[in-house]
């Protein structure tokens, strides 16, 4: 059993130079060190391998995972990240786990961040996970600012161990479907945490990614590119929630109110989702 009780999930597969950007990256996180590194890598890739096995400045745990050439790139998305995050909670007995894709570059604070706000929520049942990415502009009187939202998890995100013990219960193994679906209905009766300014940037455009525009100077990059603090040291400070922080994410990305409004919101979005997965069958 692993003497860490906090790891990083890294899903990586065929893209060498930006693998090797976000482990500069992450190598570069304050409190990286408090980490175990559990590499899930699919096969497809020698110098992707090459790169994970010359890990030397971190306990790493290596897991490749190879699939039959007619699996789906919904399955295998799916079934990558659900084997890190059981790895995480079983084999390695963490309290919480952070997820990070071979194309999201995390900010030099976030793990600071989700040490506070897995202290700050721990006993709160609506608490579901914590989000890095924004969209807004990074502004310093906002940067130590965070809301809590009804929305789903990405982009560089963490999840408790008691979060696990239910969200496992609506992740289902071995399903070709993103996981983003199989767990919105537990996400959307909760809450997610994220920053006013970004603690993630996606480097994910390009060819080789399996979502989001190929132009880097598409409005969704420029803009998350605004937002993120960045890898380089600055003084940490006390984060403060701020109620219906503005936040232009997306439209279904609306502020967290434990009232009356909320739950004929949720009543709804719950039927919204019953009816799509009737439709899906």
């Amino acid at each position: 059993m692993s003497v860490y009780k906090k790891s990083v999930v890294f899903i990586v597969f065929n893209r060498p130079d930006k693998t090797k950007e976000t482990l500069n990256a992450l190598r570069q996180v304050y409190l990286i060190e408090q980490f175990n590194l559990i590499v899930i890598r699919q096969e497809g890739s020698e110098e992707v391998k090459q790169i994970i096995d010359a890990i030397s400045w971190i306990d790493t745990t290596h897991h490749v995972i190879n699939y039959h050439s007619q699996s789906s790139v919904k399955y295998r998305i799916n079934n990558n990240v659900r084997t890190g995050l059981e790895i995480a909670f079983a084999n390695i007995d963490c309290e919480y786990t952070v997820v990070v894709e071979d194309d999201i570059l995390l900010g030099y604070d976030f793990f600071n961040f989700c040490d506070v706000m897995h202290a700050r929520y721990a006993n709160d049942k609506k608490f579901r996970a914590i989000n890095a990415f924004s969209k807004e502009p990074k502004q310093r009187d906002m940067l130590w600012s965070y809301g809590k939202f009804r929305y789903g998890i990405g982009k560089g995100w963490s999840v408790s161990r008691s979060a696990w013990n239910t969200l496992s219960k609506y992740w289902k193994p071995g399903v070709d479907q993103h996981f983003d679906y199989l767990i919105e209905e537990w996400t959307l009766q909760g809450f997610v945490v994220m920053p006013y300014c970004s603690r993630s940037l996606d480097i994910g455009w390009g060819e080789g990614s399996s979502h989001g525009p190929k132009d880097e100077f598409d409005e969704h990059w420029v803009a998350m590119r605004k937002s993120w603090v960045g890898s380089n040291p600055f003084p940490i400070e006390d984060y403060q929630c701020v109620e219906h922080l503005p936040f232009t994410w997306r439209s279904d990305c609306v502020s967290y109110e434990n009232n009356f409004s909320q739950f004929l919101k949720l009543y709804r979005l719950k039927i919204k989702i019953l009816l799509k997965k009737i439709l899906r069958r």
